[in-house]
């Protein structure tokens, strides 16, 4: 029974082996390098509905052409909604018409562009776990910046923190009215949260110079925003005032989608490996200045310690010759005095 199930096993093995064979002899086959008669054995890549170099392009003007045609894009909604507000302010019945229309499609617009760096960012995601080199798993940020993206987009079609800090302001001040608090209510939490966003992702851009410029370009627009939406509050919801906070949040969205994008590219043709780490201005100045003296103070503490060990060590002989290092740990205080041994002891 025993050299049945073996023999078998050996079978199966031939015929398991005499299949690869097979297999590998019809690929290199299929393959240029066979065709040519040549010798090297190289491994096909699969055939899958979805190649990366294929739809990712090599070429940079290919990307800035493609950024290009979503900046036309966005320009074009954007003048649009601006004739359909003058038409409308102006009392024709085709602007009162056009105008809601055109402010939803350029709304919809904006949060299309942040899903759609937001599955660019799980792309990314994607490729740099593949990395034989990111043994830190720094690519998991890839994945946070993809849920940041995706919430964005819904904030900026449902206008949600708008919402949600008059909730608030109205449950302990009773008031609703759109003011200097509540805007800072919901503009303060996502300040925050952004530049904490903004330095993480400009930490993966250290390698990629067009994402990097693209990503300050960002965070200005990100900032003009900001203080557009805080004079609006101020003096009053005018043309002008809606058009420049129009105008950085598409240059925004704009920036945001081409950074992810031109990175995307980098990170599929040029090279899949973290970016180096090297030190900034702002290291180099905590090295030079407090991190010196917190360097000198840990050193001397951990020379007073060791000191302080060596002394309360002793080698002790044993009688067979051998010797053993003890420490001699420091006495510990009674509440009673010496005993009448230990003074004996003592005067002794």
């Amino acid at each position: 029974m025993g050299l049945g199930g073996s023999k078998m096993l050996d079978d199966r093995r031939r015929r398991r082996l005499v299949l690869e064979t097979e297999l590998d002899d019809s690929a290199i086959a299929r393959s240029p390098e066979g065709v040519n008669g040549s010798s090297t054995h190289e491994t096909v890549p699969p055939d899958l509905w979805l190649f990366l170099p294929q739809v990712v392009p090599q070429k940079l003007w290919k990307c800035w052409a493609a950024g290009a045609v979503v900046a036309f894009g966005f320009v074009g909604l954007l003048a649009a909604w601006l004739f359909a507000d003058d038409a409308s302010t102006s009392g024709s019945v085709l602007g009162d018409m056009i105008s809601p229309f055109a402010e939803r499609l350029l709304r919809s617009s904006g949060a299309v562009a942040w899903w759609l760096a937001a599955q660019l960012s799980c792309v990314v995601w994607w490729v740099r776990s593949r990395s034989r080199v990111d043994y830190g798993g720094h690519f998991h940020v890839w994945g946070w910046s993809a849920a940041g993206f995706f919430v964005v987009g819904v904030l900026s079609l449902s206008d949600a923190h708008r919402s949600v800090a008059q909730i608030v302001a109205w449950t302990f001040t009773g008031v609703t009215s759109n003011s200097m608090g509540m805007t800072a209510l919901w503009l303060l939490p996502l300040l925050v949260a952004g530049l904490t966003w903004w330095a993480t992702l400009g930490a993966e851009f250290r390698n990629d110079l067009a994402s990097r410029v693209l990503h300050s370009l960002s965070a200005i627009a990100a900032l003009s925003l900001m203080g557009v939406e805080l004079w609006t509050v101020r003096m009053g919801d005018t043309a002008s005032s809606d058009l420049l906070g129009r105008l950085a949040l598409t240059t925004l969205q704009w920036c945001n989608l081409m950074s992810v994008w031109l990175h995307l590219r980098h990170v599929v043709h040029v090279s899949a490996d973290p970016p180096s780490l090297s030190a900034s201005g702002w290291l180099a100045a905590w090295r030079y200045g407090p991190g010196r003296m917190v360097a000198a103070m840990s050193r001397r503490t951990s020379e007073v310690i060791e000191t302080e060990d060596a002394q309360t060590r002793m080698r002790v002989e044993a009688a067979d010759g051998t010797s053993q290092e003890v420490r001699i740990d420091e006495a510990e205080a009674t509440p009673k005095g010496p005993t009448k041994r230990i003074r004996q002891a003592a005067r002794r």
